[in-house]
């Protein structure tokens, strides 16, 4: 239901920011213009962002694929669920002060007069920061659901007029340029954050100075909020543990519990710390079979889409890699994305199933570099001409399924041999074959899992702990010179891992000793 002192402000916002502007009891000394972006964000902002009422948002219609920018008509005040994909457009100057004590920005239209250069000064322009967003790519339908409405329109599917600027190919998907007239915490604003929007919508060429140019959707923004990590789920209790091990792996892996335990720490890893380094590993899950037809999906696809909020399959193959862009490249001052430019906590699984013998071209061999890229480091490279190489941050799982005894082109972290105890049919169902918990059951599956991500970057060592293991290090040594530190820090990652995975925060012995022991079965299958 719509609160009664926000239906002025949902049905006219322009009014509304001309009623701030006109209440500055100061606004003729000239500087109320510059006052009034900060005042307007903190206006809306009260509103519709609110600590104390987070479903104060859902007082607003939503723009996504399901409610596309031509649903809605000028001037409409919606919500915008977006990830920022290019941060390197032009800022843009605006008539800021109009005609008969008029403000001007959020699109509101100038009048003739006022478009006549001769009759303003500097005071009178002010400046927007101009992004562009797109839904946030891979998300998992009922996430996606949580921040959207429930109906849907009449309208076809949308068509966007840069199909470049989305990092999943064909995929459906709304592309909005948005304006952004506060300046203040814009430059705190990147490339793959996933940012709600609340603005007005609206509509110009996409180039100004070609009279042919295409329309494209437009937001005026009024205020934002940055995603920020989910809070930690209260009262999870650690027993859902082996629930979900046992359902990941009776649906999606043949029955292999081992497997399925290290497909559970590879989804609640995430970037500990860069310094270090200790970043997400890498899983590859080898001896996988093939399916027996090009177009079947893994199962672990589906059971993924239904237990984290991002989630996307990339089935391998040559010509993909050869002709699919992985990474973001600017083109005549215009970001293209890449499938590698995705919202932090995206869990990617590879598949190598279609891979078949052929030449790997140059863009193939970058596509795999850029892959393996991310799993060493967690870095992501933007292409710019005439300029170096400039690598981003990210924090984005990789999984990869290959048949042979280790990825054909991976070198991961973790590699477990596929050891199914059943038919390996199930290791393509549909997804409508899915044998799913109750929905009640689910959603505690997946505030488990939060939980545990969120532990994973905060568990501690105890001294005791820390002497025993350095204990046992050198005593391996001296009985195997092949013992590496190297192990030894794979070790760890995985000690710290598991006590997340069991809603501990501190690794004790007997975590320790578990640890070793999971590893110990992994190394020896591999043989």
């Amino acid at each position: 239901m719509v609160a009664v002192h926000a239906i002025s402000e949902i049905a006219d916002p322009r009014k509304v920011i001309q009623r701030i502007y006109d209440d500055d009891d100061d606004r003729l000394d000239g500087q109320c213009i510059h006052r009034l972006p900060s005042a307007v964000t903190k206006h809306f902002s009260d509103l519709f962002l609110r600590a104390d009422d987070p479903r104060a948002l859902d007082q607003l219609p939503s723009l996504d694929v399901s409610h596309p920018p031509e649903s809605y008509t000028c001037g409409t005040l919606v919500r915008f669920r977006a990830m920022i994909q290019d941060t390197s457009l032009q800022n843009e100057m605006y008539l800021a002060k109009l005609s008969n004590d008029r403000c001007g920005g959020w699109g509101i239209q100038p009048a003739h007069g006022d478009r006549n250069f001769n009759v303003f000064d500097s005071d009178s322009l002010g400046t927007a920061s101009i992004f562009w967003a797109v839904s946030v790519p891979a998300e998992s339908p009922w996430r996606a659901a949580g921040f959207s409405r429930l109906d849907s329109t009449s309208f076809p599917v949308h068509q966007s007029s840069q199909p470049h600027k989305f990092p999943i190919p064909g995929a459906p998907h709304i592309g909005v340029r948005i304006k952004i007239y506060d300046s203040a915490g814009v430059e705190n604003l990147h490339s793959t954050d996933v940012v709600t929007f609340v603005g007005i919508a609206s509509s110009e060429p996409l180039s100004m100075e070609d009279d042919s140019s295409p329309e494209v959707p437009v937001l005026h923004v009024l205020c934002y909020q940055v995603d920020s990590a989910s809070p930690i789920p209260a009262n999870v209790d650690p027993s859902v543990r082996e629930h979900v091990i046992k359902w990941i792996s009776s649906e999606a892996l043949g029955g292999d519990d081992d497997a399925a335990e290290w497909v559970l720490l590879q989804l609640t890893s995430k970037v500990h710390t860069r310094a270090i380094p200790l970043l997400p590993p890498s899983l590859t899950i080898s001896r996988f079979p093939q399916p027996s037809s090009t177009d079947l999906i893994p199962t672990l696809s589906h059971v993924f889409t239904e237990l984290i909020p991002q989630h996307l399959l990339i089935p391998l193959s040559l010509d993909l890699l050869n002709k699919t862009p992985f990474l973001p490249e600017s083109k005549e001052e215009d970001l293209h994305s890449g499938y590698l430019q995705l919202p932090t906590g995206t869990t990617i699984l590879l598949t190598e199933s279609a891979l078949q013998e052929g030449k790997l071209l140059e863009t193939g061999i970058t596509s795999v570099r850029a892959i393996q890229d991310v799993m060493n480091s967690q870095t992501v490279e933007y292409i710019f001409p005439f300029s170096s190489k400039f690598s981003f941050h990210t924090g984005l799982s990789m999984i990869v399924l290959s048949e042979g005894r280790k990825s054909a082109f991976f070198q991961t972290s973790v590699n477990v041999p596929l050891q199914c105890s059943s038919t390996t049919a199930s290791l393509y169902k549909p997804k409508d074959e899915l044998s799913l918990p109750p929905a009640e059951k689910i959603a505690i599956y997946r505030s488990y899992i939060v939980a545990c991500k969120a532990l994973s970057e905060k568990v501690q060592i105890t001294e005791e702990t820390s002497k025993h293991i350095q204990d046992d290090f050198v005593r391996r040594r001296q009985q195997d010179k092949s013992v590496t530190p190297d192990e030894l820090i794979h070790l760890m990652k995985v000690a710290r891992l598991l006590a997340a995975s069991r809603l501990q925060d501190e690794v004790t012995i007997d975590v320790w000793e578990q640890a070793k022991e999971l590893d110990r079965r992994r190394r020896v299958s591999i043989v």
